[in-house]
């Protein structure tokens, strides 16, 4: 559970090669798409959601701590 604080870093990374592999393998071939129609849109849409998938399996191993709980 040591690296669990880095699931949305992790996360972001890996969006952002998803977000390149999926310009160059699917994206817009004749370059009318706004959005899949160059690389340097994809690679932030990807880390985007990288991070955000990151942070919400954060948020299943790692439960925010309450106010009244003590560790």
């Amino acid at each position: 559970m040591k690296y669990v604080k880095f699931l949305a870093w992790i996360g972001t990374g890996i969006g952002a090669i998803g977000g390149y592999l999926y310009w160059k393998e699917i994206g817009c071939i004749t370059g009318t798409c706004p959005l899949k129609s160059q690389w340097q849109t994809m690679i932030p849409i990807g880390a985007y959601f990288g991070f955000v998938a990151g942070d919400v399996l954060k948020g299943f191993f790692m439960p925010s701590k309450k106010d009244g709980d003590k560790q």
